[in-house]
């Protein structure tokens, strides 16, 4: 009987054991190794992270491993990119499901500053991916709030463990500066600061700079959306292709210029702004670029003989708008004013192409820019380009362009091209529009908002692009003919 005892009491030891050890080897797996990342700590023991563009959220830097990488080749080609420091791969620490944990050093002595929040902000503006995959580069402390915020619940919990096996980096206090402008931009940077400066300095100011500020945050998600609405509402299907098609491109030419042109002018820290917004200061300022787009093709457009008053408003209420961007940009130090001049260039020269573009189509009667094949065509460039060049607004641009392919095929298929012909009529399709449209990016924003996975992200905005396009050519149609009978 004590031997049956003495038997039991080993077995549950031996199993405590074993599972105990289970457990702390839970996140250990067998499957092959597709994915690298580097741990990368300071002597104080706070994590090199990165902060991800698409989630939000925190992470070590890494990545999936390309072609026939090793692991540690890998790792030092994603450290580079998201982060722009060389480093030296030491031993694999850990493995994550899919993934390889290495301790990482980088080579060099590397500069940060301290942000007005107290976090610890890493100089890695020469990054590949900076700006396009990661917004900044932190030392985080291992805190419950960090964690919080970390995107893979696999690391957070084994960092205490992890730590002490990787070898200190050397970083290095630095005072800001930007001493790395060109005296054209040095200049621009000056006016800026003026103007900021002048802005806080009287209740007055601070009042107008304000309302400002919170307009033009407003008019540049908002408007873009609902002119959509409106022309279809007002104007009818062929017209929102044509506009359409305007936006489009200025969107998409926009975003591939402020990715390949590289100017000499990082990123840098601002003793007025701080530490400057990634998604600013590029060439040009697309918020602006569109809206003086927008506005030049409603007034090139505008129909005289059945409207003969209105059109001088619509043109003052333009140079409202272009003066609210302008100023709020300024203000917040988004872009220097040489990128909003540029901007407006290229939205006059948008919208007069296009025209031209809208007389060819009709006096030839060809159907371009209103054709499914075109909108085809869009898709498929908008998408390998936004996946070559790692750009998630272009790959959301090409959803709306599928989209409006799936509208087209649709009406083929079941043709009902109705538009409004009284007014009240109009209003009425033009709220059903507009409603549908809030729906869906409010449902967008919460959704993305709650789950913050770099996944969900993609495929909730592709989805929403998609479903606006067909919102308006396909399902608004119905329902208005619905509620008119």
């Amino acid at each position: 009987m004590k031997i049956v005892r003495l038997m039991t009491v080993l077995m549950v030891f031996l199993a405590f054991n074993v599972f105990a050890k289970a457990a702390d080897n839970a996140i250990n797996s067998t499957l092959p190794i597709k994915a690298a990342d580097c741990l990368i700590v300071d002597d104080a023991g706070n994590i090199l992270m990165v902060h991800e563009v698409i989630s939000g959220k925190y992470a070590i830097p890494g990545g999936a491993i390309i072609d026939d990488e090793s692991p540690s080749m890998a790792a030092i080609r994603e450290v580079y990119e998201e982060t722009g420091f060389h480093v030296s791969v030491g031993e694999m620490i850990a493995r994550t499901y899919n993934s390889a944990i290495f301790a990482c050093q980088i080579n060099s002595p590397t500069p940060y500053f301290v942000d007005q929040t107290g976090k610890r902000v890493v100089m890695g503006w020469s990054a590949p991916h900076f700006g396009k995959e990661v917004k900044r580069v932190l030392l985080l402390p291992n805190t419950a709030r960090v964690r919080n915020n970390y995107r893979f619940p696999e690391h957070k919990w084994r960092f205490p463990k992890w730590v002490p096996m990787v070898q200190a980096s050397d970083f290095v206090l630095s005072p800001r500066e930007d001493k790395a402008l060109t005296p054209f931009y040095r200049g621009q940077l000056h006016a800026l600061q003026t103007l900021h400066s002048a802005s806080i300095s009287s209740r007055g100011y601070t009042y107008v700079s304000n309302t400002v500020i919170a307009f033009g945050g407003l008019f540049t998600p908002l408007f873009f959306v609902f002119s959509l609405a409106f022309i279809r509402a007002f104007h009818g299907h062929r017209a929102l292709l044509i506009y359409g098609a305007g936006l489009l491109g200025v969107s998409v030419l926009s975003l591939l210029l402020s990715t390949a042109i590289e100017l000499p002018r990082p990123y840098f820290i601002d003793p007025v702004f701080g530490e400057q917004d990634t998604i600013g200061y590029t060439l040009p300022s697309m918020s602006l670029a569109l809206t003086v787009f927008m506005f030049s093709w409603f007034v090139l457009c505008w129909d005289k003989e059945k409207q003969p008053k209105g059109r001088k408003r619509l043109a003052l209420l333009g140079i409202v708008a272009v003066i609210v961007v302008s100023g709020k940009a300024l203000l917040q130090g988004e872009h220097f004013p040489s990128d909003l001049v540029i901007g407006a260039l290229m939205g006059v020269g948008a919208s007069f192409a296009l025209r031209w573009v809208k007389d060819l189509r009709f006096s030839n009667r060809n159907r371009m820019l209103t054709s499914a094949r075109f909108w085809l065509l869009a898709f498929v460039f908008n998408a390998v380009i936004g996946l070559w060049i790692h750009k998630p607004q272009i790959i959301y641009l090409s959803a709306i362009c599928l989209g409006t392919y799936c509208s087209l095929l649709c009406l083929k298929l079941y043709p009902i091209y109705v538009s409004a012909v009284r007014r009240p009529a109009k209003v009425t399709f033009f709220a059903l529009a507009t409603g549908g449209i809030l729906l869906l990016v409010t449902g967008n924003l919460y959704v993305t908002g709650k789950y913050a996975i770099n996944q969900i992200v993609v495929a909730m905005n592709c989805g929403t692009a998609w479903a606006i396009a067909v919102l308006l050519l396909v399902v608004t149609p119905r329902v208005f003919l619905r509620l008119m009978r």
